[in-house]
């Protein structure tokens, strides 16, 4: 089989995490990037890139078995000339386009409405995270994420927390698209300065805009890491630090746990389920207990290794190319209804319960204030 990923952006590396898993099976699988520097002071590994390897990507797309289109890429996509997808689809080009993101935030990238993402006849995969609960008719696949590093010992040491945000947008901003970093770092900062006031040590490495490469070394070095405790989903940074080795820290609602169950068929996820509300709790009770995390991150890579291996993994993409690959034009079934009731309970409710949970986060400076301090920064740090 051959399989030919496509994608705007780099997506944090993970279509050619997928592409690794699947080689394992003996599958030709490639990927080519459109944007490769799409991300500031981020990098992530790559494949080819579209300016570069043009004529490469033009001949394995003809002889590819499946086309798996990422995010923003539908059959009217022009972005990449000498692939006109609609008359692939109307020749019998088998294809599956993949969701990272909500539908909103897809739709208004593409200039289109989210009834027209819905109606796509493309057959759907969606990332087993929040993003599942917009999506009825995608099929749930899970992200995918490499070997750990070896494993370093931290036995008797303080210990050191991490924590490594894709984005600083306040947890009120958006319902999705945040991860809570001025509240975080403000609980945070706040909570080890109490510890160390009371004479526990206590380690932070924040991790911003660096490479991928150098981000996943440092979460090896920590013993507690922290994703998103703010909308109810785990990412890519929840399973990068739990194969790494770390407890890790992040909220993940019912709906989440729902699919992660389905996805699985077990109820074990290891990660802790934390709300930013209650961090600083938690905080306290690991400062005092170091090693308890660290055979908490233990258990974690073990967990990993047995139920969450690329290998493993890349059963279920395999399972939807082969499908697809049989009936091309043949839409994934349904895996929920969308009546007021079936609704309320995927989104509404938990949209409703991280409204009401803002009344408990920290509150924040105005905005002039942070943006002068940011302003102020920029010059000290340039006539320094």
């Amino acid at each position: 089989m051959k399989v030919l990923h496509l994608s705007h952006t780099p997506l944090v590396g993970a279509p050619g995490q997928i592409c690794q898993a699947i080689q394992q099976h003996g599958i030709d699988a490639r990927w080519v990037v459109l944007k490769p520097d799409n991300y500031s002071g981020l990098s992530f590994s790559l494949d080819w890139r579209w300016e570069n390897n043009l004529e490469e990507v033009l001949s394995f797309a003809k002889s590819a078995d499946i086309l798996h289109l990422h995010n923003y890429i539908d059959l009217d996509c022009k972005d990449f000339p000498g692939l006109n997808f609609r008359e692939l689809w109307n020749s019998g080009k088998p294809m599956v386009r993949h969701f990272h993101s909500n539908p909103k935030l897809i739709a208004n990238y593409m200039g289109q409405t989210e009834q027209a993402l819905a109606t796509c006849p493309l057959p759907k995969l969606v990332v087993a995270q929040y993003q599942e609960r917009y999506f009825p008719t995608a099929r749930v696949v899970p992200n995918l994420v490499s070997a750990a590093l070896p494993a370093r010992s931290r036995i008797g040491l303080p210990l050191r927390v991490g924590y490594a945000p894709s984005n600083f947008r306040s947890a009120r901003s958006s319902r999705w698209d945040t991860k809570g970093y001025p509240e975080t770092v403000r609980v945070l900062n706040r909570t080890i300065s109490q510890l160390r006031k009371r004479g526990t040590a206590v380690e932070l490495d924040l991790i911003t805009q660096v490479p991928h490469a150098q981000c996943i070394e440092r979460k090896s070095n920590c013993d507690l890491f922290i994703d998103d405790l703010v909308t109810g989903s785990y990412h890519l940074n929840t399973l990068e630090s739990l194969a790494q080795g770390c407890a890790t820290l992040c909220h993940i609602d019912d709906r989440t746990k729902t699919t992660l169950g389905e996805l699985l068929g077990r109820d074990d996820f290891p990660a802790l389920d934390v709300r930013l509300e209650h961090l600083s709790s938690i905080l306290d009770y690991f400062a005092l207990q170091p090693d308890l995390a660290r055979a908490i991150g233990t258990q974690s890579k073990q967990w990993m290794d047995q139920y969450w291996s690329p290998a493993q993994m890349a059963t279920h993409f395999i399972t939807a190319y082969q499908a697809v690959i049989e009936q091309p034009s043949k839409a994934f079934s349904h895996r929920f209804d969308e009546s007021p009731v079936a609704s309320y309970r995927t989104q509404t409710h938990h949209d409703q319960v991280w409204q009401a949970r803002h009344a408990s986060w920290p509150e924040l400076p105005p905005q002039w204030w942070t943006n002068s301090k940011y302003a102020i920064g920029q010059l000290l740090r340039k006539y320094k």
